[in-house]
């Protein structure tokens, strides 16, 4: 037998894959991310690779305005995240 997926619950269950999840980020003056936080972690921007913001669902009642980063960070991993424009919140996109 093997055990469920992260310890409990029903392994049958559904669930969302690669969700963004809520993140830390310190910002420069110019609001563009220069660290975060992973694993407990504070990991610095080496480099802002790719930046692009989008608008979506406007005509809904839940509309997305997203500015997703890419970024390099100094451990050599390239991770994307982005900031929810209308939650004034921070997450990590996973992808994969």
């Amino acid at each position: 037998m093997v055990a469920p997926p992260r310890g409990a619950g029903d392994p049958y269950a559904l669930r969302r894959l690669n969700a963004p999840r809520p993140i830390d980020v310190r910002l420069d003056s110019t609001s563009a991310p220069v660290a975060l936080q992973r694993n407990g972690r504070w990991l610095n921007v080496i480099e802002l690779l790719d930046r692009y913001r989008t608008d979506d669902r406007w005509w809904t009642e839940q509309p997305i305005s997203r500015t997703y980063y890419e970024l390099l960070l100094e451990d050599d991993r390239i991770v994307a995240i982005f900031h929810d424009e209308i939650e004034e919140s921070w997450f990590l996109q996973r992808y994969g």
